[in-house]
């Protein structure tokens, strides 16, 4: 495959919506719960995290479907918050922990 090619596919993953995608959790992390915390380690990069209780509860329910929009609506019957405060939130968890290699999202 070409450069050209290889560009191209990636500029239309970059596009596509985050609600696109199932997530489930790389072989590479481990995940222990502490009380009513999480905590995550990547073994590929060393580095461990931890989650609140409400993001521990996000983390759950995503992990348990794979589905984004499952789970927002899961949690609203869970939280009372307005929907668009928690899709913000919820894509921005789901966001860093892509980022931090600590999900890995397949296409649905």
């Amino acid at each position: 495959m070409s450069e050209k090619q290889q560009a191209t596919i990636d500029k239309a993953k970059s596009t596509i919506s985050i609600f696109s995608f199932n997530f489930s959790i790389p072989e590479s992390v481990l995940v222990q719960e502490l009380n009513s915390e999480i905590v995550l380690l990547n073994m590929d990069s060393e580095s461990y995290y931890s989650l609140n209780a409400v993001g521990s509860r996000m983390w759950q329910m995503l992990t348990q479907s794979g589905d984004l929009e499952g789970t927002i609506e899961q949690l609203l019957r869970v939280f009372f918050i307005d929907e668009t405060r928690l899709r913000q939130d919820v894509t921005a968890l789901v966001e860093e922990l892509l980022e931090e290699g600590l999900l890995i999202k397949d296409m649905t």
